[in-house]
C-alpha cells in the first residue's frame, strides 16, 4: 500500500465546477513543472467519488481514504515520465477499451494521463473517440505543461483549467510536511526559489543539482537586476555543457524575475522584473534556435 499523502485544493474553475455539478468528462490541467498539477488531478478525482459530493474531496470517507492511499480501484494513473512504456499505443488501446467497462467499486470511473504531451500523434488519435463520445460513469483528466502541445482535434474536446502556483507562505507548509526534518530556512527558500511549486521545491530539498541550479536561476536575476555582467557570467557559465541544463536555467530565472516576493527582496518594479524576463525570454528563444551557449551568455550579461 502507498504512502497516505494529501492533496492540494482545486483551482477555483473545477472547484465550483463540481459544487454546481457541471463537471465535464474530459478536462485538462496544465501546470508548469512541479506546479503540482498531477496531484491537482488526484484531487478531482477523489471529489468526483467522494460520498459526500461537496464539490472537494472530503478526505475522510472510504473513497477519498483510498485516493489518498492510492488504492482506489476506479482511478487509473497513467504516467507517461515515470513509465513511458504505458504512452505506446497498444496500452492506448486496451486503457479505450476498460473506459467502457462499468466502474468496480465507486460511482465513477477516471483515467489520470499525467505527462499528456508525451502522447505520441497516434496514441492521441487512439484516445479521441473515447473522449469525444465518453461512457456517462467515465472521466479523463489530462495533465500537461503546455495544451497546445496536444492535438486540436484532442484541445478542442477537454476543458483547459490552469493550475497556478502556491503562494510562498503555503508552499513552503506544503514542503514541511512534504519533506520533514529540514530547518524553516530551507523550506522559504525552496518554496520561493521553486516559485510556489511544491513538486519543484521538494526536488530542491532533496536532489543537490536542482538545488544548485535553482539558486543559480537567482544568482543570474540578482546580477541582471543589478547590471553586473561578471556575477550573471559566473551564474550562468557552469550550465553551458548541456542546452538542456541551460534551458533549465533560464527558465527557472525567467520565473523567478516576475515572482512578487523575489521582486521585494531585490527592491525591483513589476516593469524592472517584466524587463529582465523578456531578456531571458528572448535568450531562451536564441536557445531553442540552437545559438552559441557561450555567446548567449555573453548577450544576456551585457549591461
Amino acid at each position: 500500500m502507498q504512502r497516505k499523502r494529501t492533496l492540494p485544493p482545486l483551482p477555483g474553475p473545477l472547484r465550483t465546477m463540481a459544487e454546481e455539478g457541471r463537471l465535464v468528462h474530459s478536462i485538462c490541467l496544465e501546470g508548469a513543472p512541479g506546479s503540482g498539477r498531477k496531484e491537482t488531478a488526484m484531487a478531482l478525482a477523489g471529489a468526483i467519488l467522494c460520498e459526500r459530493q461537496g464539490g472537494e474531496m472530503c478526505g475522510e470517507c472510504l473513497p477519498c481514504r483510498k485516493v489518498l492511499e492510492g488504492v482506489h480501484s476506479d482511478v487509473v494513473l497513467v504516467d507517461g515520465r515515470a513509465q513511458p512504456e504505458r504512452f505506446k499505443v497498444e496500452p492506448m488501446r486496451e486503457l479505450r477499451a476498460g473506459a467502457y467497462r462499468s466502474p468496480s467499486e465507486g460511482r465513477a470511473k477516471v483515467y489520470v494521463i499525467a505527462e499528456a504531451q508525451l502522447l505520441s500523434r497516434e496514441a492521441q488519435n487512439i484516445l479521441l473517440k473515447v473522449i469525444e463520445e465518453p461512457p456517462e460513469d467515465t472521466f479523463f483528466l489530462f495533465t500537461c505543461d503546455n495544451k497546445f502541445r496536444l492535438l486540436p482535434t484532442i484541445l478542442s474536446r477537454v476543458v483547459a483549467v490552469a493550475v497556478p502556483p502556491l503562494p510562498v507562505e503555503q508552499c513552503r507548509r506544503a514542503l514541511a510536511e512534504r519533506v520533514p526534518g529540514k530547518t524553516e530556512e530551507a523550506y522559504r527558500e525552496a518554496a520561493l526559489l521553486s516559485c510556489g511549486s511544491p513538486g519543484e521545491g521538494e526536488r530542491i530539498l532533496t536532489q543537490a543539482q536542482a538545488a544548485k541550479r535553482a539558486r543559480a536561476a537567482r544568482a543570474l536575476v540578482e546580477a541582471m537586476a543589478a547590471k553586473s555582467p561578471y556575477r550573471a557570467m559566473a551564474a550562468a557559465t557552469p550550465f553551458e555543457k548541456t542546452r538542456a541544463d541551460y534551458t533549465a536555467l533560464l527558465e527557472a530565472a525567467s520565473r523567478l524575475a516576475m515572482l512578487p516576493e523575489l521582486r521585494e527582496e531585490l527592491r525591483l518594479s513589476p516593469a524592472r522584473g517584466m524587463e529582465l524576463r523578456e531578456r531571458l525570454e528572448q535568450t531562451l528563444e536564441r536557445n531553442r534556435q540552437n545559438g552559441y551557449l557561450p555567446l548567449l551568455t555573453a548577450l544576456l550579461s551585457a549591461d
